[in-house]
C-alpha cells in the first residue's frame, strides 16, 4: 500500500473513534455536541451576521440558542467567522457538521461574514479574506467553482445580502 494512501486511511480510522467518542458522550451523558463527517465537504456556504455581533458575540448567541458545542471548543454553527478587520475564527472543523443551513449542514463549510450587508457593506479586509479561504478550501477538498452559493440559495433569507450575494455570483 503506498504511503499516503496508509496515511489516509489511519485518518480515517482515527476520525472514526473520535466520532464513536463523541456519540457515547451525547447518548451516555447528554452533551450537546456536533460529530464530525466521515467524507471531505462538497460545497461553501456563504452567509452575513446580519447585525454587528462579533466573532464573541456570535458564539455566545448560539450557545444560547442551540447550545451544540464544536469539537474545537466553540458553538458558533459557521464553520468560519470573518471579523471586519479581516481576520478569521475558525469555529468548527472543515468536516464537522455545521449549524448555518438548515438541512445543508453536512459536508458544507459556512463562512460568515462579520456585519449586514443590507446596511453596509464589507470591508476590503473581509472580500479579501472570504476569497483566500474560498480559494484554499477549494483546493483542499476539490470542490468546484460553482459548488459556492450564498445562504439564500437553500432558504427563504436576504442572507448573504445582495451586495454579498452578488460576489459570490461573480466569483463562480
Amino acid at each position: 500500500m503506498k504511503k499516503s494512501k496508509l496515511k489516509l486511511l489511519i485518518q480515517l480510522i482515527l476520525l472514526q473513534v473520535k466520532i464513536l467518542q463523541i456519540q457515547l458522550q451525547i447518548k451516555l451523558f447528554k452533551q450537546k455536541r456536533t460529530v464530525p463527517n466521515l467524507k471531505w465537504p462538497t460545497k461553501i456556504i456563504v452567509h452575513h451576521g446580519g447585525g454587528w455581533l462579533d466573532f464573541d458575540g456570535v458564539n455566545r448567541y448560539h450557545e444560547m440558542i442551540w447550545g451544540f458545542k464544536s469539537s474545537l471548543g466553540y458553538y458558533s454553527g459557521y464553520t468560519i467567522f470573518i471579523e471586519r478587520d479581516g481576520s478569521w475564527i475558525q469555529a468548527r472543523a472543515d468536516i464537522e457538521e455545521g449549524a448555518h443551513t438548515k438541512g445543508f449542514n453536512k459536508r458544507t463549510i459556512g463562512i460568515g461574514l462579520m456585519g449586514n450587508g443590507v446596511e453596509k457593506d464589507f470591508t476590503s479586509a473581509q472580500y479579501k479574506t472570504l476569497k483566500y479561504l474560498v480559494d484554499t478550501k477549494k483546493a483542499r477538498y476539490n470542490i468546484p467553482r460553482s459548488e459556492l452559493y450564498g445562504h439564500r440559495n437553500f432558504s427563504n433569507t436576504i442572507c448573504p445580502s445582495n451586495i454579498l450575494y452578488d460576489w459570490v455570483l461573480d466569483y463562480k
